[in-house]
């Protein structure tokens, strides 16, 4: 119940940060980072290192699949691609190994999509 509490208030902290980075969106990396010190070490941590190796196991090949389907998608769906190698390079420079670790790398997930999008990397 605990560790509800503290997700539901890292959760209302993040909605509330959106507001105050809507022109930046490298301070969620910020408040990520501060929201994970207050979540600390939780009981599912081991299962989240498990998952995110085999994951990282799989990062070429699915860094290929997402630079493809960039190339060869139809025009409307170009952005989601493009999205989504923002998300993967992040994830796969970085893998979480802790609900932490996995805040954090939203974060950086999320800023990596808003830089694709300025046309700071893709």
């Amino acid at each position: 119940m605990k560790i509800l509490k503290l997700m539901a208030a890292a959760i209302g902290m993040l909605a509330l940060a959106a507001c105050q980075t809507a022109n930046n969106p490298t301070a969620w990396g910020q408040i990520a980072a501060g929201v994970a010190t207050v979540v600390g070490d939780t009981k599912i941590d081991p299962d989240i290192e498990r998952v995110s190796s085999k994951l990282a196991a799989y990062c070429v090949e699915v860094q290929t699949a997402a630079l493809a389907v960039d190339l060869f998608a139809p025009v409307k769906v170009q952005q989601a691609a493009i999205d989504a190698r923002a998300v993967v390079r992040t994830f796969c420079s970085s893998p979480p190994t802790s609900v932490a670790t996995a805040i954090t790398s939203l974060a950086a997930a999320y800023a990596a999509i808003e830089s694709a999008r300025k046309g700071g990397g893709a």
